[in-house]
């Protein structure tokens, strides 16, 4: 139950968060589980990180009660294939990656589109990627391949 653990990590920094390490075709994938707020009700997912721990490889997304048509696109392959490829770090600093209105843009960070009528469930993911991700920045760095 990642989400309990989430819970528990916060108020106790020795406890351990998951995070599943596996082999797609020959090279080392990190996968972090992900809990977050959605609009109507929890979201969750997963993102893998290639093995430089920075280059995202795929993420997944799931939720309880986001509406048809609207927030619940994030289960779609449409909304999670603008992951690909995109960096949680810029110069050596961890920045997440930003879910942003069509046609607008972030600064500092790699970005994806959001739902288009699923605004609150979009800053749900977006807040969920950084809140999920920022407990890891240390081990990722630590064991990314130069």
């Amino acid at each position: 139950n990642t989400r309990n653990a989430f819970k528990l990590a916060a108020d106790d920094k020795s406890i351990a968060l998951p995070l599943y390490v596996a082999e797609v075709d020959g090279q080392t994938k990190y996968i972090v589980p992900m809990n977050g707020a959605g609009l109507w009700g929890p979201i969750w997912g997963f993102v893998a990180l290639n093995d430089d721990c920075n280059t995202i490889f795929g993420t997944d997304f799931g939720h309880q009660g986001e509406t048809p048509g609207l927030g619940a696109e994030i289960t779609t392959s449409q909304f999670s294939g603008q992951f690909h490829g995109k960096e949680i770090f810029k110069g050596g600093e961890f920045k997440s990656i930003a879910v942003v209105k069509a046609g607008h843009k972030a600064d500092d960070k790699d970005y994806v589109d959001g739902i288009s009528g699923g605004t609150l469930t979009s800053d749900g993911v977006n807040n969920m990627l950084d809140a999920s991700l920022r407990p890891y920045v240390l081990y990722l760095t630590n064991n990314a391949k130069k």
